[in-house]
């Protein structure tokens, strides 16, 4: 089984990376992409390590070095937990794959531990480029022996174990559930929606406890903090006690976890996983199908209605295009419920919730815009839909006004709470309203631009288009610095009148949505991916 699950693995991690594509491919534009988007890549770990070594720094600096471990083994789990959660259907239940590896001589468990260990590499890596700047940081400010470093080694190879195995369980709890359904995209939809809210309120939960309590005193809190890290991630502090301290009973405890937890699940799995998967494929059709009256509609709707039944048939598409979205409306539940004083003073300065609303709202709903994988989602039949008798104009604002309907919904839900909570008047109002609605639009005709520019046709794996592609990550660069931008400005500069940041942001994003409706159409005929 050794030889199956090395074969399975190295062909999903081929895949997964596109290895493969850029070492035998002749198009000199595909491996340019590649390797911009490793420099791209590259960048952004950089900035991570940096913000993990400043965060450890910190907590040297204010006594508190001992919980470096368990504050960034903490940090790993959750991020794992997360993007692991969102792209376990389509990793560990994939369908397709599951058709091609069904049928060759290789074994239920041997598929399962190969697709598993793919999403572990990967998690293991990210793992250890958090890990290794907190323990050059502490291990140059604090002196530790060589246990630390060992042990810290150690930890990090098996630190993505535990979260995977659990965000692996909850994925195929979903997915079973779903497979029973009639509906099992929306089913499966509505489930990982609900859980990443819990989530997410949970941890404005967490904060809110630790500012609550903090105040001015030091020593409470490290020990909040230690004591919030043992109550929700036990595990991070077996490892920061076998570091810090040099207990290897500790260290112990934390390997049989981590490991046990996936061999139960594995054997949990393995007798029901091939049923999920078939169930994942089938289709259940009504024997009493009567044909009624047709209807005729424009051929925009028509092209808009297709790409939203695209849309909803894809659950990976769907959680992490829509995740923004659903925090939007999160953020204004938070702040009806707790006010924007307790934020206020929970962030430190007064008057900043009201100010920067505006600006975090529209950043927040446009992070990962349907558009932005809207022609990679197409795959190998993108041809297809050029063939049709329709401007390549119309094909772009299909996809636009799809991805702006996705979003009305939350815009809609979010400003209402936000209105009822803070019950702006006049001006305020109006810029409440319109600097979100003008994010949602500019944002909708980038990501097609930029899908446009850097189209990603040929894959195996949904995963990849959403997660891994260049449009994907250029666009939430672009939401990301198209807000940073402007909170920085509203948060440093406070003699400028908010209105006139407000009012130059609508400007620049209008004058770029209409020069982004030429660029979107240009050259719609040629049909080139990376």
């Amino acid at each position: 089984m050794g030889k199956q699950i090395r074969l399975l693995l190295r062909i999903s991690l081929c895949n997964l990376l596109g290895w493969n594509e850029f070492r035998f491919t002749k198009d000199a534009k595909k491996k340019t992409r590649y390797c911009l988007m490793s420099v791209l890549w590259i960048f952004l770990l950089v900035v991570m390590m940096g913000y993990v070594s400043g965060l450890s720094y910190g907590l040297i600096y204010m006594e508190m070095g001992y919980l470096v471990p368990a504050v960034l083994s903490m940090c790993v789990a959750v991020v794992v937990f997360i993007f692991t959660f969102l792209k376990t259907g389509s990793v560990l239940f994939d369908k397709n794959a599951y058709e091609k590896q069904i049928v060759l001589p290789v074994t239920i468990r041997a598929m399962i531990i190969g697709r598993f260990l793919s999403m572990y590499f990967t998690n293991m890596f990210l793992g250890i480029l958090v890990m290794l700047p907190g323990m050059v940081v502490y291990g140059g400010m604090e002196k530790p022996g060589i246990s630390f470093y060992l042990y810290g080694i150690l930890g990090s190879l098996f630190l993505p174990l535990l979260p995977l195995t659990l965000a692996s369980v909850a994925g195929a709890v979903i997915a079973g559930i779903s497979s029973r359904w009639k509906r099992k995209n929306l089913a499966a939809i509505v489930l990982t929606m609900i859980l990443l809210c819990i989530l997410v309120l949970g941890s404005f939960r967490l904060s809110g406890m630790g500012e609550a309590q903090l105040e001015d005193l030091m020593r409470q809190m490290a020990s909040l903090v230690e004591g919030q890290i043992r109550r929700t991630y036990p595990p991070g502090i077996w490892l920061a006690e076998a570091m810090v301290d040099g207990k290897v009973n500790r260290l112990l405890w934390f390997l049989a976890v981590s490991m046990g937890c996936f061999l139960l699940f594995l054997e949990i799995l393995r007798p029901f996983y091939a049923s999920i998967c078939n169930l994942l494929v089938s289709h259940e059709t009504k024997g009493n199908y009567q044909m009624r009256g047709l209807k005729c509609r424009p051929v925009m709707w028509s092209m808009v209605d297709r790409e939203l039944r695209h849309y909803f048939s894809s659950v990976i598409y769907v959680v992490n295009t829509m995740a923004g979205n659903v925090l939007m409306v999160l953020m204004a539940i938070v702040i009806l419920t707790m006010g924007k004083e307790t934020l206020e003073e929970m962030i430190g300065m007064s008057g900043i919730v009201e100010r920067g609303l505006p600006v975090l709202l529209g950043m927040t709903g446009a992070l990962m815009p349907m558009s932005s994988c809207s022609i990679s989602m197409e795959g190998r039949q993108w041809w297809m839909m050029q063939t049709l008798p329709v401007s390549g104009k119309d094909i772009m604002r299909s996809k636009v006004w799809a991805s702006i309907l996705v979003v009305v919904p939350f815009y809609l839900v979010s400003e209402l709470l936000l209105i009822i909570a803070l019950r702006p008047v006049g001006i305020r109002l109006l810029y409440m309203l319109a600097v979100p609605a003008v994010y949602i639009v500019f944002t909708a005709k980038a990501g097609f631009a930029v899908n446009r520019k850097f189209p990603l046709l040929e894959w195996e794996n949904e995963t990849r288009v959403v997660k891994q592609s260049a449009s994907a990550m250029i666009i939430m660069l672009v939401g990301l610095f198209s807000g940073i931008i402007p909170l920085a400005i509203l948060v440093i500069f406070r003699e400028i009148s908010a209105y006139v940041v407000y009012t130059v942001l609508i400007g620049v994003m209008l004058l770029a949505a209409g020069l982004l409706d030429s660029v979107g159409v240009t050259n719609m005929g040629s049909s080139d991916s990376d």
